[in-house]
């Protein structure tokens, strides 16, 4: 089906705070939301959470005014990672839940992701029919007075809920671990030195700030050589690096070696069907996977099923196939047994507890996928869509893919949070993954 969408990218409504995302806007969207979500349902609850942009604190306001227009209540649970809100949603079996925050997008952005009655993101077509509320002609419309409005709660215990939740399920124990932290200066600041600790890890974080001021800047998921200094300046065992919202992780080993979502989920899915928990042994991935993670897996017995860039589609595939494990090269990581949705500090863990386990030494984990050489190109445009349908792109597509002659991949695609196209190359050779980005990148400036 063709996305018609036009307010929700691939991860919820985003924009620059006060200029495209704004106070009017999120009324708006909260309204819509809430009608989706409960209905006519009386006494219907959604749960509202953000990252430290100081950005939420207005988008929140109008937000939860959309909501309790509509005769929904609210429960306010502050700063909280995406995942968490959407896990306490189904833990406390709540309406819906929304989530203020761009994720890994720079402080001056947000934006704001909704999740339903079990946690989940919505699906393309339900999104669309929020925006159809929205943008719909709505002087008709009769919204409830007096005691029929909705009421705000503040959910003091969301951090304890959730910890105490996904910390039962493990039982591992982690003395004489030293783990370094990098959390982004965004909401795993409240939530995962103390998940790692209650395991007896002893703990390094940093990048804690929760001011606001400086989520994602120069740290995080999208800048682990951070973490990686880090972790050989405190001579640490290993270190993860979260993003602003949470949903994402990337590691680090103790000689200072990235990995990525495709070495963690790679050596989990390993592990899970070593252990017979691996369902159906099969694994769900997008298409930015390197070639080597397939290689690797299909080696194990294990296939490797693929989707469009973004998780709510790998959720979407392993719901219809049974799988146990599913993710983005990117550090989205979803354990569905677990969490409705990709969960950073859930995903640290189930790493820690099958490396505990296996017994493996963590510094090898870096050679276990091959690698094919890869890159991927940002390039920032303004107008993504005409550049994506011109047929001077499509016909540079055919012409690399024959100098590639089978024995590399294109992925050629516009960012759904960001004015960019995303150009990433894989080939067996260096020196054709860079002349190929190098064709695109060209090309794709002189068309603007």
């Amino acid at each position: 089906m063709k996305d018609l969408r036009t307010l929700f990218g691939t991860d919820g409504i985003r924009g620059l705070a006060n200029k495209e995302l704004t106070a009017e806007l999120a009324l708006k969207v909260g309204r819509a939301g809430a009608k989706f979500l409960a209905g006519d349902k009386k006494d219907a609850r959604i749960i509202i959470g953000r990252d430290p942009r100081p950005s939420g604190d207005f988008l929140k306001c109008a937000l939860s005014s959309g909501i309790l227009s509509t005769g929904c209540n609210v429960l306010d649970a502050g700063i909280m990672t995406t995942p968490a809100i959407a896990l306490i949603a189904k833990i406390l079996d709540l309406d819906g839940g929304v989530v203020i925050s761009a994720s890994h997008n720079p402080l001056e952005d947000n934006g704001i992701k909704f999740f339903g009655r079990k946690g989940q993101k919505l699906s393309d077509e339900k999104e669309k029919k929020i925006e159809d509320y929205i943008t719909g002609n709505r002087k008709d419309e009769t919204l409830p007075t007096g005691t029929g409005v909705g009421r705000i709660e503040v959910l003091e215990d969301a951090r304890d809920i959730y910890l105490d939740h996904i910390c039962k399920s493990f039982d591992m124990d982690l003395k004489g671990f030293s783990i370094v932290l990098d959390c982004a200066n965004g909401a795993t600041s409240l939530l995962a030195e103390e998940a790692l600790a209650r395991m007896g890890a002893n703990i390094i974080a940093y990048n804690t700030d929760l001011s606001g001021s400086h989520i994602n800047e120069k740290c995080g998921s999208t800048h682990p050589e951070g973490l990686a200094s880090m972790v050989l300046k405190e001579k640490a065992r290993l270190g993860f690096a979260y993003d602003g919202d949470g949903d994402r992780v990337i590691a680090c080993d103790g000689r200072g070696n990235i990995l990525d979502g495709d070495s963690i989920i790679a050596f989990c899915a390993i592990d899970m069907a070593k252990n017979g928990m691996l369902k159906n042994k099969t694994v769900v991935t997008t298409v930015m996977a390197n070639m080597g993670f397939d290689k690797l897996l299909s080696g194990h017995g294990i296939e490797v099923l693929k989707t469009s860039v973004g998780d709510r589609y790998v959720l979407e595939k392993m719901t219809e196939t049974g799988s146990a494990l599913g993710g983005e090269q990117s550090g989205h990581i979803i354990f569905p047994d677990l969490s409705p949705t990709g969960d950073g500090i859930i995903s640290s863990l189930e790493f820690l507890n099958a490396l505990v386990r296996s017994g493996y030494d963590i510094n090898r984990i870096h050679e276990l996928v091959p690698r094919y050489p890869q890159r991927l190109e940002n390039i920032r445009v303004k107008d993504k869509n005409a550049i994506m349908g011109s047929e001077e792109v499509k016909d540079k597509v055919l012409e690399m893919e024959g100098f590639l002659g089978g024995r590399g991949r294109i992925v050629l695609r516009p960012s759904g949070t960001e004015p960019l196209i995303r150009v990433m190359v894989e080939a067996e050779e260096q020196k054709m993954v860079d002349h190929v980005v190098g064709e695109f990148s060209r090309l794709i400036e002189e068309y603007q």
